[in-house]
C-alpha cells in the first residue's frame, strides 16, 4: 500500500502561493516598496507554478511510468 504526501506538498504550495499574492503584494504597494512587491510576485507564481508542476510531474510518473 502507497501512503503519499505529495497531494498535501501541491496543496500548501498553492495556498502559500495564493497568500502571497493575496496579502504580500497589497502590503507591499500600499507601502509603496516596488521592489519587495515585484519580489513578491515573482516568488507567488513560482510557488503556484511548482505545485503545478508537482501535479503534472506526479500524473506522468502514475500513468506513464509505473
Amino acid at each position: 500500500m502507497y501512503i503519499g504526501y505529495l497531494n498535501y506538498v501541491i496543496i500548501i504550495c498553492w495556498v502559500t502561493g495564493g497568500l502571497i499574492l493575496l496579502t504580500d503584494v497589497k502590503a507591499y504597494k500600499n507601502a509603496s516598496l516596488k521592489t519587495e512587491q515585484k519580489v513578491s510576485k515573482i516568488l507567488g507564481w513560482v510557488n503556484i507554478s511548482i505545485g503545478f508542476g508537482l501535479m503534472t510531474a506526479d500524473f506522468i510518473y502514475s500513468h506513464f511510468m509505473w
